[in-house]
């Protein structure tokens, strides 16, 4: 591209004050060349300047985030003469395409030559939300190229109001029912908009079977059916979740050091793996490595040595982003999106690239889940076999980074090197020691705790400052363990300083030492995430609480912030252009209101997006389902409600499932709330045979992939399911024909983070029940009864094993937020024939 012919440079371009503040530094710089980014008016006059650099322009480019869009990045030629050079016009096309202006200026700044002026903001163009309703229209390219195209009306309506959004800017809370297609509903406007502004879309989800419908499925389809627009996408994972090929290198080349003979073994198979796999994903291996050995080869981004990397070129994590920069909708998990959030947060960045690339528009799907995503990710946990895993990291019975790091160190006879193992041998070593030796001693006494409070999950409040537990040795136990992982984060820095500042530094030493700079990073989260969780600052309004997972009882001390809504609020949805959440389930029952009012004040106010400055647009957009022909929902009157009789329940919930399955000759789904529900239940059938007749799948037997595969393939099972396969679980077709809801959804009460919620609404004069108890479990129910009818051929029962749903005044507005089936309500005895009659094509092969 040739280079602007010079122009005379412009003497009134500078305001008094920015010239003086720029003469200043100048002249304290010694007429050497100085970087200023300055702010201008709206007639292009420099108004302020500030230094940002001395010397060399091209050296600013290394500041992330040292200008903002609409600024002017300006530097002094000393020779006075303002002929701009090779690498002036390198940077300014940088800046330009950054949105920013670059100039030169004369050391007593009267002179201005603006090589590039700063960009002018474009007007947007308008999407047109009837063209956008076209597009999925009956005469619209995606019927042309589908070819089981149903024209749904509730889908082009969603469209264009999507449209609206992008136009107008501000919040859609938008719910789209079952079957109504919402992911084209989205990905269509998305497209469209970055074709005509140039302006990508993150899509984010919570659950992995979303995101691989939307990158295998949703988006290749569009990029054919869109012909007359080229469709860029590309889905984008953490760090962690891509292999490194330069940790692999190293990890293999001193795997004697750093690894036991069988995780040697899976070493050497992931090693094959990486020669052949696409992405270099976790999800991408057929068989998970044991955490010990992803750790030592998965990319994470602090010890990243990016383009300095040999493998940078090959390198998958670099490979996703830069497919990510050039996309028009990049697909990704809530998690990501809120590290995201995180990073930009604590660097106050909201201009450039941080985890994700800089963006705009944003749309959530599975929104309801934000929430709680949010609440995992901003918050802090920290485990046993997680601290244990970082000090074996270090130091594993004779291997890891210690053991390896003294084996490179030996091979050297300097004084540097024999300086460093006394460093190590002195400090190190008996530090790595005894911060295994004092961690367990402190998880000890928290297993110890939770073992008098006589439950899994024990919340923290205020009363667990004057526990017992702390004069019985949790005072000591707990400063010694910061202690030591403060004593050895400075050891490990000071070695790491040691040998980086030689000037004869081993180019294999490199790596361990970035190696050892993970490791300290993440000893001083842990650190940090104690201090929080178990000695907050008086100001702290967290929740707090210490739990045992899994069989091995490994101990987890968390910690996360009690209210979300204003980080939400301030620092994702207000500094974005548009942004639209959306779900099969946003309204939510409050009490005995019928829920045709479609409330979305609950996840509105849960969200931040009550504020009256966001004012977010609301719509639902139905189902497309007969539900009243598809369906029949039961619920029997005459059996103990859960909470006042568990034993009469169980025996009628097996009864139920009993009878639903024989009408129905298997093919059925009940759904708990409880892992302990579901072992109870599996047993009471076993007991009866029940195998005999149709394969029982339990979960926790197997996993959630493994048993919805045998459900499928059988036709005639039965799944007895809890969290997991109340939502994000899609079986259309006759393998799943009748649903069992054991009991209605709600949260545990003494649940920390739900006890929390409810003292807080309480304390603020409200009803907790009608405001977070309730609410949450209209979203869980509606999303239990959305696993049946996933077509509009679909037919089933669902029944409700639980009579308060018809019994309590609140149960109205459960009912009513639930689709449209026809309803039998009454004793079981009769019910059941009911659902018998549902079934008049199957045939039943029933015992005498």
């Amino acid at each position: 591209m040739p280079r602007p012919a010079p122009k005379p440079p412009s003497k009134n371009r500078i305001g008094s004050a920015a010239a003086a503040a720029m003469r200043a530094a100048i002249r304290l710089a010694g007429g050497r060349e100085v970087c200023f980014v300055c702010t201008l008016d709206e007639e292009g006059v420099v108004q302020t300047a500030r230094v940002v650099a001395r010397g060399d322009v091209g050296s600013v480019l290394a500041l992330p985030g040292f200008a903002r869009r609409g600024e002017m990045l300006l530097h002094n030629h000393p020779s006075g003469l303002l002929e701009p050079s090779g690498a002036d016009y390198d940077v300014a096309a940088r800046m330009h395409d950054e949105g920013i202006g670059f100039g030169i200026v004369d050391n007593d700044a009267r002179a201005l030559y603006v090589v590039v002026e700063v960009p002018r903001e474009d007007v947007a163009v308008r999407l047109d939300p009837a063209a956008i309703a076209h597009d999925l229209g009956p005469d619209g390219p995606i019927a042309l190229q589908h070819v089981r195209y149903e024209d749904r009306e509730s889908q082009r309506a969603m469209a264009a109001a999507i449209a609206r959004v992008y136009n107008e800017g501000g919040v859609g809370l938008l719910e789209a029912g079952t079957g109504v297609g919402k992911s084209l509903g989205y990905l269509v406007p998305a497209l469209r908009w970055a074709a005509a502004n140039g302006e990508r879309t993150i899509v984010s989800t919570n659950t992995i079977n979303l995101q691989e419908q939307l990158v295998g499925k949703d988006l290749p389809f569009l990029a054919k059916a869109l012909g007359d627009q080229k469709v860029r996408f590309a889905l984008l994972k953490g760090w962690r979740n891509y292999l490194c090929r330069a940790r692999l290198q190293q990890a293999t080349t001193g795997a004697a050091q750093l690894f036991e003979d069988g995780m040697a073994q899976e070493l050497a198979t992931l090693a094959a793996w990486a020669e052949r796999t696409a992405d270099g994903s976790l999800a991408d291996l057929p068989t998970p490595p044991r955490p010990e050995v992803w750790d030592e080869v998965s990319a994470e981004g602090d010890i990243c040595t990016r383009m300095k990397c040999e493998h940078f070129e090959q390198c998958f994590v670099f490979k996703a982003r830069r497919a990510a920069a050039q996309a028009d909708v990049i697909v990704v998990n809530h998690h990501l999106l809120l590290s995201d959030l995180a990073v930009r947060r604590a660097a106050q960045n909201w201009e450039d690239a941080a985890v994700l690339p800089a963006y705009g528009r944003l749309v959530v799907d599975e929104g309801h889940h934000l929430e709680d995503a949010a609440a995992t990710h901003l918050g802090a946990t920290v485990t046993r076999r997680g601290l244990q895993r970082l000090v074996s990291r270090l130091d594993r019975r004779g291997k890891g980074l210690l053991p390896a790091l003294v084996m490179r160190l030996s091979a050297s006879n300097d004084l540097l090197s024999t300086a460093s193992l006394d460093l190590i041998e002195a400090r190190l070593a008996p530090s790595v020691s005894a911060l295994a030796r004092k961690s367990v001693l402190l998880f000890d006494l928290l297993d110890t705790f939770i073992e008098q409070e006589g439950q899994p999950v024990v919340r923290l409040t205020a009363a667990f400052a004057t526990h017992p537990i702390w004069q019985a040795g949790l005072t000591l136990a707990l400063e010694d363990t910061l202690g030591e992982i403060d004593l050895l984060g400075e050891g490990l820095r000071l070695v790491r300083e040691r040998i980086e500042g030689s000037s004869k530094l081993d180019e294999q030493l490199a790596p361990l030492l970035n190696e050892m700079r993970s490791v300290t990073k993440r000893l001083q989260t842990a650190g940090d995430g104690l201090r929080r969780a178990l000695t907050p600052a008086p100001d702290d309004d967290s929740v707090r609480w210490i739990e045992v997972r899994g069989r091995e009882r490994s101990v987890a001390v968390s910690c996360v912030p009690l209210d979300l809504a204003p980080i939400l609020r301030e620092d994702l949805f207000k500094r974005l252009d548009s942004t639209i959440v959306t779900s099969a389930t946003l309204t939510a029952s409050r009490g005995a209101v019928a829920a045709d009012a479609r409330h979305f004040e609950f996840l509105a106010a849960r969200l931040g997006l009550d504020d009256p400055e966001l004012r977010p647009t609301t719509a639902v957009f139905p189902s497309p389902f007969a539900y009243d022909a598809q369906s029949l929902l039961a619920i029997p009157t005459d059996i103990p409600a859960p909470n006042a009789d568990m034993d009469g329940h169980r025996n009628a919930v097996t009864r139920i499932v009993l009878d639903v399955a024989d009408a129905a000759d298997g093919g059925l789904f009940a759904l708990f709330t409880s892992h302990r529900e579901v072992r109870q239940l599996a047993t009471e059938l076993r007991a009866r045979g029940i195998e005999r007749r149709w394969p029982l799948l339990v979960h926790g037997e197997e996993s959630r992939d493994a048993l919805l595969a045998r459900f499928r393939d059988s036709g005639k099972a039965i799944l007895l399911g809890t969290a997991s396969f109340w939502e994000g679980v899609d079986v259309p077709g006759d393998a799943l024909r009748g649903l069992v809801i054991a009991k209605l959804p709600f949260r545990v009460p003494t649940e920390p983070v739900t006890a929390a919620q409810c003292e807080a609404i309480v304390a603020r004069g409200g009803d907790a029940f009608t405001e977070y108890m309730l609410p949450h479990a209209s979203l869980r129910l509606k999303q239990g009864f959305g696993r049946l009818i996933r077509s509009g051929t679909d037919r089933g029962v669902v029944v409700i094993a639980d009579p308060r749903i018809v019994t309590k005044r609140y149960g109205r507005g459960l009912l009513e937020a639930l689709p449209p089936a026809r309803r039998a309500i009454g004793r079981w005895t009769g019910i059941v024939d009911r659902v018998r009659e549902f079934y008049p094509t199957i045939a039943v092969n029933r015992e005498p």
